[in-house]
């Protein structure tokens, strides 16, 4: 008998109603660092700048995007940060540099999102719900659509097809193939 957890066995919060998040931070940071593709940094400067840039700013400045999904037990099962502002046209995200060419796509598109989850919590519908949660959320605060951008390769490319996406454009981003998904809020 599997005692895998399932998606109704974990709750959908968002990050600016969390009471304690210092204590949920080191699980939040392991997730991150667990699912990213960078593994290895050339110092503890570069590390710190790379979560800033995927993950604390978000956190930290748009509170409201930021959403947990957290089990029975208080576990965080993984996370999702976004924006509803539109990073072609605004300077919060000009670090980013992945969408000089693509300010049509994202006007139509303007919302943006990260999600991650720990290994034991894939495949259960938890990033489905976080999604959900964060699209629901933005559709009602005006946003005409969310995009992500990710590798044309990776396996989470299946993964934001069946939760909505579809493919807008293909791209390099420093000698890595890229696709950008999106999805419009009805």
């Amino acid at each position: 008998m599997s005692t895998a957890t399932t998606c109704h066995d974990v709750s959908i919060c968002r990050w600016s109603e969390v009471a304690d998040k210092a204590a949920l931070m080191p699980q939040i940071d392991a997730i991150f660092f667990e699912s990213s593709a960078t593994r290895t940094f050339a110092s503890d400067e570069h590390r710190t700048a790379f979560r800033e840039r995927w993950l604390g700013r978000y956190l930290t400045d748009e509170p409201a995007w930021g959403y947990l999904a957290l089990d029975a037990n208080g576990t965080v099962a993984g996370y999702l940060v976004g924006s509803i502002t539109d990073p072609a046209t605004t300077g919060p995200f000009d670090d980013i540099g992945a969408f000089e060419n693509s300010a049509a796509l994202t006007a139509a598109h303007p919302a943006h999102l990260h999600i991650n989850l720990a290994p034991q919590f894939r495949n259960r519908g938890i990033g489905g719900r976080l999604i959900e949660a964060f699209a629901a959320d933005a559709a009602q605060a005006g946003a005409k659509g969310v995009h992500v951008i990710t590798g044309a390769a990776s396996r989470n490319v299946g993964f934001y097809k069946r939760n909505g996406f579809d493919a807008l454009a293909t791209g390099k981003i420093r000698d890595h193939d890229v696709v950008m998904l999106g999805r419009t809020f009805r």
